[in-house]
């Protein structure tokens, strides 16, 4: 092989390395925001989550990864006004053995749902409001993983008068088969 077809190849090769490497976690993932309910009621209570889909061949670490050195997922919420929300419930992770680690892994695959309870307080103005928090992840394959992500999260939330009727909604996420009036 002459040295410039060698240097041509090198090129091409790191051109398609390059992509790969500077690629996040947050390519892997995709991440949205679901409610129990169409609308909030002051005063009352309900229930939102972060889901995760998570691309097919890729994993992220459960929020209990078993070792100091692996980036766990976490969903920090920020404080609201007028709202409280409760301790964030991760789903059941899964041990999966990896080639590259001697004892089995606590992961998510396909989609993880992060679910909290939240309590509207009954002076909240109704209107548009929203709860923030981050989302810190790592999406690794078989063979390696991705930088870690912080996301921002953003759940927007409408709030009605306390005598307002609301319809539960998102069942598959928080449970229910059916969505009812409420």
């Amino acid at each position: 092989m002459t040295k410039s077809r060698m240097v041509c190849l090198l090129v091409v090769f790191a051109g398609a390395c390059i992509p790969a490497l500077a690629q996040s976690s947050a390519d892997a993932v995709k991440v949205s925001t679901a409610l129990s309910v169409d609308k909030v009621r002051q005063g009352s209570a309900f229930q939102a989550a972060v889901v995760i889909n998570i691309e097919n061949g890729y994993h992220i670490n459960s929020n209990r990864p078993g070792d100091s050195f692996l980036i766990a997922t976490v969903l920090k919420l920020d404080k609201t006004d007028g709202v409280v929300s409760g301790l964030v419930r991760y789903p059941r992770a899964r041990l999966k053995k990896f080639s590259f680690s001697p004892k089995p892994m606590s992961v998510f695959e396909r989609r993880a749902n992060l679910s909290f309870a939240a309590h509207a307080a009954p002076g909240l103005s109704t209107g548009n409001h929203t709860i923030h928090g981050k989302l810190t992840v790592q999406a690794c394959n078989d063979q390696a993983c991705l930088i870690p992500k912080t996301i921002d999260v953003d759940i927007p939330f409408e709030v009605v008068p306390a005598a307002a009727q609301v319809n539960s909604i998102n069942g598959d996420i928080f449970g229910s088969s059916h969505p009812r009036k409420r």
